[in-house]
């Protein structure tokens, strides 16, 4: 063991000058390999491709040049950092985020980060990490050439390339390796998890939540998934884990258990001969132990061809029983991948160091046990003094790495033990799913029936990249192994809303251009120059909110923000790219024409005339909504917790019959019925999970309907799936996005448009859920998703509009209030088309989706027709008001935002 900062000095020098002698050598064969295939699918521009291939690799040896430079700071750096102990961990920090900032203008190091997990999966499934770095190299060299070519015809056989290359990739990895699903969609396993009692420290509400929190790190450490926790009684947690296969479920159930008490020791001198004495009580040494290692997977194996069971200890170490230094001392805990392999590197307390830096230079040359929950992980010699940490190496995988990494991270102050564990059904049955799924296939091909019919040839190339679109979605969450869950459904289908809404933004500009008497070939220019503002900006406010409540929220709304992440770049590509790639071979060969259908009148309504009435219609609704919400309090059983019944299984029992029993019931909320098998075991029983105080009710109806015995019945307490630290953690996720949002569009237009979409954002969720109570209307872990949606839509929505009003007060003269009702009406037909096909999806949903998919689809119905009202009537009056009532000039403040963007290109040559 090495001295922390003497280590990660070398380390970083060691890594970057790795780096640097190989980046080059990637860059130019991707470049070469880019060149290769763009010859073979246009020879006719031969000529052309070898200029790009001279641009492409003279580019390749400046990033070079660029890394070379970050490896030369860095190792100064790390040089500096060896000569000052008290200044190593800083500098070496800093050195690495140096490298980290060259890194970004190379094509080689940003693709390896960025394909890490690719790899992993594309190893799972026959390809090696190489090839899997290769593909991501020649994606990005193509999507780099696409954006340099300054040829047209180059440019659309480029881009052709990446979007079938992109499309077969997508394609290929959702084959063979699938979506993990939710466990609504498939089932998986359900634990009841017991916490122990430990002399002054008693299991409480708040040991509860520390114990879910914990477990929902370690899981989640193990792979991405969509977990269901909740306290149960007073001193337990239920645990629902999706689609856990044997082996999962094995490793999982150890990362569950560890309590993470991690030691320190100096090893007795004579170990080697004694620990195993000491180990058999053959010998007994005052004040020592013998503790065994922890077995690795080849350990086990050795015992098993041996004919001793797996789990034999075959390692011994003579330590003290009292050990030098303990855990509490441990400040941070993270992963890395060094010349012993898959490592940890530990960082040390204030404390700690203290103790550890007198401990090793008493003790060098002797071996030091890192011992975890009375496991010697490993015990290498102390070849020099160290005080502020260390690293632990071991024959670890990677996974096991990480997850030891989540247990130093986390660990327990109470032990747990797993009292049962058994397989379960979805709660959502295969009938449901399935009805669920068709509706809402049933309501894309009808939306895109409706495209084609409305815009004709484009339609058939919006139809193109939707499709596209979809086969992105899915083939990134197989690449990346997200899980899907019913709301992760809900960010796809606010995605194909925005994919829609971004086609549907280019083909009114469309219009207007052919209106204005352009070419077919410039109007289609014009169109996405000038939608591509608003486009960019709609979707990366939506993009911002989905980034926080990733990195932020927990549990099903991480779920929703993976789906719409994925969405908002697949929709970007499809919409920017691939449609005007379409259009570009169409003009070129057949296309000479375009026509639309046009059943929105050209009528100047004067909006902002309404703005009083509305306004006030708006408000009473609000504080309406905010009084019925609490008083009738939606919640469902998922979000307010209730009784959990298990039942014995008996002839003839079902889910089914159990959920038409309870059906005629007045539960106050839906009951979740499930089957379940013992993990290892027999036989087959039911868990049914009801509203508080209504488990007597259950037991009486079942008995009437079904012949249940009460007493054949156990009932307990499950508390809110959705704890207290996940509703704040999604609360505080929401509001932090909501001000950087406020921040984003202040930069790009100005504050009153900023103040304008925060406004309708929380007028759209507060009026939704609102009507949907009083409507009678559950709220449910999905209908928390449906929310997430229409705040992704009411942004997007006023964005759009706002995008027009800023470019009409740039450009029109005339009275501020009427220019922004010209600009309204001009983005009429737009807002409607996209809010008409966005409902022709849901209503289908809502009227064939099943009891399942209903509250959904109904949340989702009302917040669109919320949303659409608010970007017209909400919105635009807010912003008229704010610069009235502040004296703000808004065509003035739009004029200098515009002439900023001119003035710095104004002195350049």
């Amino acid at each position: 063991m090495q001295d922390q900062n003497d280590s990660a000095a070398k380390n970083a020098a060691e890594a970057v000058e790795a780096t640097a002698e190989t980046a080059g050598e990637k860059i130019e064969a991707a470049a070469s390999k880019t060149a290769e295939v763009t010859k073979a699918a246009a020879e006719e521009a031969s000529t052309a491709t070898e200029t790009v291939v001279d641009q492409t690799a003279e580019a390749a040896t400046e990033a070079g040049e660029k890394v070379e430079a970050a490896a030369d700071a860095t190792v100064e750096a790390a040089k500096t950092a060896v000569e000052s102990t008290g200044e190593a961990v800083e500098k070496a920090t800093e050195a690495a985020a140096s490298v980290a900032d060259g890194a970004t203008d190379t094509a080689a190091i940003t693709v390896a980060e960025g394909t890490q997990k690719a790899s992993e999966v594309a190893e799972s499934i026959g390809l090696s990490s190489h090839s899997t770095f290769l593909m991501g190299l020649i994606l990005l060299g193509l999507f780099i050439w696409y954006f340099v070519s300054e040829q047209e015809k180059r440019r659309r056989v480029v881009g052709s390339i990446l979007a079938v290359v992109v499309a077969a990739l997508c394609t290929f990895f959702y084959q063979n390796y699938g979506v993990e699903k939710g466990i609504e969609l498939q089932g998986g396993v359900s634990m009841e998890i017991k916490i122990k009692e430990v002399p002054g420290r008693e299991v409480t509400s708040e040991t509860q939540q520390q114990v879910i929190k914990i477990l929902d790190k370690r899981i989640n450490a193990l792979g991405a998934r969509e977990l269901i926790l909740a306290p149960s009684g007073k001193d337990g947690v239920f645990l629902q884990v999706p689609g856990a296969t044997p082996e999962e479920l094995k490793k999982m159930t150890e990362a569950i258990q560890k309590v993470a008490k991690l030691e320190f020791s100096v090893v007795h001198e004579s170990s080697r001969f004694l620990a195993p004495a000491v180990a058999s009580d053959a010998e007994v040494i005052v004040g020592y132990q013998a503790l065994p290692y922890i077995l690795s997977d080849e350990d086990k194996q050795e015992n098993i061809d041996a004919g001793r069971d797996a789990d034999t200890p075959n390692r011994w170490e003579l330590v003290k029983q009292i050990p030098d230094m303990s855990g509490k001392n441990v400040q941070s805990a993270s992963y890395y991948y060094g010349t012993d392999g898959h490592s940890i590197q530990v960082s040390f307390t204030t404390q700690g160091a203290a103790i550890m830096g007198p401990l090793t230079r008493e003790n060098q040359g002797r071996q030091l046990a890192i011992i975890m929950d009375n496991e010697v992980v490993s015990a290498p010699v102390i070849n020099e003094p160290f005080a502020m940490g260390c690293s632990i190496t071991g024959d670890f995988s990677r996974e096991e790495a990480k997850a030891l990494v989540a247990a130093l991270e986390n660990p327990l102050e109470n032990p747990i033990e797993i009292a049962y564990s058994n397989y379960i059904s979805p709660t959502m049955g295969e009938l449901t799913v399935n009805q669920g799924i068709y509706a809402g296939i049933a309501g894309l091909s009808v939306t895109l029936l409706f495209i084609l019919a409305y815009y004709k040839f484009a339609g058939i190339i919006a139809l193109i990249g939707l499709l596209l679109n979809i086969v992105i979605i899915f083939g990134a969450l197989a690449l990346f192994r997200f899980t899907l869950t019913l709301p992760g459904i809900a960010g796809i289908i606010l995605t194909i809303g925005v994919a829609i809404d971004a086609n549907v933004l280019i083909y009114e500009r469309l219009r207007e251009e052919l209106k204005g008497g352009k070419s077919i070939k410039a109007a289609i220019d014009a169109a996405y120059e000038k939608a591509f503002s608003a486009i960019i900006d709609a979707n990366i406010t939506t993009l911002i909110t989905a980034i926080i409540l990733y990195f932020l929220a927990t549990g099903t709304v991480k779920g929703f923000a993976i789906t719409l992440i994925i969405g908002i770049v697949a929709s970007l590509f499809t919409a920017l790219i691939v449609t005007r790639l379409c259009f570009g071979w169409a003009t070129e060969t057949f296309l000479t024409k375009l026509s639309f259908m046009n059943i929105i009148p050209d009528n100047v309504i004067d909006f902002l005339g309404k703005r009083k009435t509305c306004m006030m219609v708006s408000i009473g609704l609000i504080v309406l909504s905010l009084i019925i919400v609490p008083v009738m309090d939606p919640r469902g059983v998922e979000l307010k917790g209730g009784d959990a019944l298990t039942i014995q299984s008996s002839d003839g029992l079902t889910t089914k019959g159990i959920v038409d029993s309870l059906s005629d019931v007045d539960l106050g909320a839906t009951p979740i019925v499930q089957d379940q098998e013992p993990v290892g075991g027999q036989g087959k029983f039911f868990l049914v999970r009801v509203p508080d105080n209504t488990a007597e009710l259950v037991q009486a109806e079942l008995a009437k309907d079904l012949g249940v015995n009460p007493e054949h019945t156990e009932v307990s307490s499950v508390g809110s799936q959705v704890g207290k630290s996940m509703l704040i953690a999604s609360g505080i996720a929401l509001l932090v996005g909501m001000v950087i949002i406020l921040l984003y569009v202040t930069f790009r237009f100005e504050f009153a448009f900023a103040l304008g979409a925060i406004v309708a954002l929380f007028h759209d969720l507060i009026i939704t859920a609102g009507v949907t109570t009083l409507l009678g209307q559950e709220l449910s872990l999905i209908s928390v998703g449906a929310l997430l949606t229409i705040a992704g839509y009411s942004i997007n929505d006023t964005i759009v509009v706002f995008d027009r009003v800023r470019e009409g007060l740039a450009t029109k003269r005339g009275n501020v209030k009427d220019i922004m009702n010209y600009c309204l009406n001009a983005t009429l037909s737009r807002t409607i088309l996209t809010s008409a096909t966005t409902l022709i999806i849901v209503v289908v949903l809502f009227l064939f989706g099943g009891p399942g998919m209903r509250n959904f689809a109904l949340t989702l119905i009302v917040g669109v027709t919320i949303g659409t009202y608010s970007s017209i009537f909400v919105a635009s009056p807010i912003v008229l008001w704010w610069a009235r009532r502040s004296g703000t000039n808004l065509r003035r403040e739009v004029l200098d935002t515009e002439q900023s963007k001119i003035d710095p290109l104004a002195g350049t040559a």
